[in-house]
C-alpha cells in the first residue's frame, strides 16, 4: 500500500527536522537549543510504533498530533523569516502526512 509506506517514511522524515531545525541549525535560521529539539521531538515518538506497523489509529492520532506541528510551522513561517524554509518545509510534510493517513484510511475501510 503505497499511502502507508509514504505515510511512515514522511513522518521519520517530520522526525528526523525536528533536531536538526531546532539543534542544529545556527541562529537565525535555526534555534541552536537541544533542549528544544528534544521538547520538539519527543511528541512525535510515541504513536512511532502504530505507524510504522501500519495500524489506522495509530496514523490517525500521528496526523491529530501533527496538527500542533502544522500550526507551529505556519507561525513560524509567518512571524520569523530566517527560518521560513524550514518552517515551510515541516508545513509541507504536515500536509503530506495528512493526506497519506487520509488515502491510507480510505483504502483500509472495509467495504459495506
Amino acid at each position: 500500500m503505497i499511502a502507508g509506506r509514504a505515510a511512515r517514511w514522511i513522518y521519520l522524515a517530520l522526525i528526523a527536522l525536528q533536531p536538526v531545525w531546532h539543534g542544529l541549525l545556527p541562529p537565525p535560521a535555526g534555534n541552536g537549543n537541544w533542549a528544544l529539539a528534544v521538547l520538539a521531538t519527543v511528541p512525535l515518538l510515541l504513536p512511532l510504533r502504530g505507524v510504522w506497523s501500519g495500524t489506522l489509529r495509530a496514523m490517525a492520532w500521528a496526523g491529530y498530533l501533527s496538527m500542533l506541528y502544522l500550526v507551529v510551522g505556519v507561525m513560524e513561517a509567518w512571524a520569523n523569516p530566517p527560518q521560513r524554509p524550514a518552517a515551510l518545509l515541516q508545513v509541507a510534510l504536515v500536509c503530506g502526512l495528512v493526506g497519506s493517513i487520509l488515502v491510507f484510511s480510505r483504502a483500509r475501510r472495509p467495504e459495506t
